[in-house]
Parts: C-alpha cells; sequence; structure tokens
C-alpha cells in the first residue's frame, strides 16, 4: 500500500474522523486546508464513500469554527468530484434535462458544455445551497469552473428515465470561488 494512503489513513483516524462517521456509503468529509491557505479541499472519495448535502454543511461549519481568526482569507475550495456530491450529481442531471439549451444527445446546442454546466449550478435556488455553510461568514459563493465533465445515460442517473431517453452530465471536477458576502 502506497505511503501517503497509510499516513492518510493514520490522520483520517487519529483526527477524529474514524469509521463512525460512515453512514452506509456516506461518510463525513476531511477537510485539507492550512492556515497560510487561501482555499481548501473537501475529501471523501479516498475512503469510498460520498458525501451528502448535510455532511457538506456542517463539515465546512465546523472547519470554519476551528479556522484560527487570523488565517488567510479564503478565495475558494475544491469539491473534487461530482459524482462523490450525489445532491449536486442529481440536481445537475435534472437542470441538464429541463434546459432547452442541453442536447440530451450529450451537450450543450451552442458548444459551450462546460459554461452551461457551471450556469446550471450559479442558478439562483442552487447556488444557495453551495452557499449553506458560508451564510454566517464573510464568503459566498461567487462563480463555480468544471471540468473533465462526466456524461451518461439519464437511466444510469436518475432513475425515473429508462434506458437511451438521453445523456446527461453528472461528474467531473467542481471548484468554489468565494467572494465578499455583503451585509443585508
Amino acid at each position: 500500500m502506497p505511503v501517503f494512503l497509510v499516513t492518510l489513513g493514520v490522520w483520517y483516524f487519529i483526527s477524529g474522523s474514524g469509521l463512525n462517521h460512515w453512514h452506509g456509503n456516506q461518510c463525513t468529509p476531511i477537510i485539507d486546508g492550512g492556515p497560510s491557505a487561501t482555499g481548501f479541499r473537501l475529501r471523501g472519495r479516498e475512503f469510498g464513500c460520498t458525501i451528502d448535502e448535510e455532511s457538506y454543511r456542517i463539515s465546512i461549519q465546523k472547519w470554519l469554527r476551528k479556522r484560527d481568526v487570523n488565517a488567510a482569507p479564503l478565495e475558494g475550495m475544491y469539491l473534487g468530484d461530482i459524482a462523490d456530491y450525489p445532491w449536486i450529481s442529481t440536481y445537475l442531471a435534472k437542470a441538464a434535462i429541463q434546459s432547452p439549451e442541453w442536447d440530451l444527445k450529450g451537450g450543450n446546442h451552442s458548444g459551450n458544455s462546460h459554461g452551461l454546466i457551471e450556469s446550471f449550478l450559479l442558478d439562483e435556488p442552487f447556488r444557495h445551497r453551495l452557499d449553506a455553510p458560508f451564510v454566517n461568514t464573510p464568503y459566498t459563493v461567487h462563480r463555480v469552473s468544471v471540468e473533465k465533465v462526466l456524461i451518461d445515460d439519464a437511466s444510469r442517473v436518475l432513475d425515473q428515465y429508462e434506458p437511451g431517453f438521453g445523456q446527461v452530465p453528472f461528474g467531473g471536477l467542481l471548484w468554489v470561488e468565494f467572494a465578499e458576502r455583503q451585509p443585508k
């Protein structure tokens, strides 16, 4: 077994994030980001799990509360593969199906699939879901960026569709950029 996996596993258990946090195939993510870092990363795939919306929200809120007040201001976070977040993956697939701009042959009618997918994730109701852990902080979700988008038959992503319905996005690498939260 590679040394970094052993080290990561030991750190995982020492940090108090042991197997007691696993719920079926879901677990509490590990957050990587030191005080001098301007970003952080959520990790769960290394442990064979997915991250539900509540774990996403609670884990980030706990991490932010523990973060030193003198730490560097945050500029963004890296979530990794959207497919590791079933709530994001499902939303993305449904948004594509509902969008007249998405071609069920597997892309955007105008040819800018990444831009369209990013716009789905920044639609106001969903942006609020991504932003939920940051509500009482100086940060707000401002922009997202995706790459290496994964597309598959809707029936393999959403239970209610028959094979051959059409191709939808369900995964890809996701970065989130923050802006300063404006007082209300």
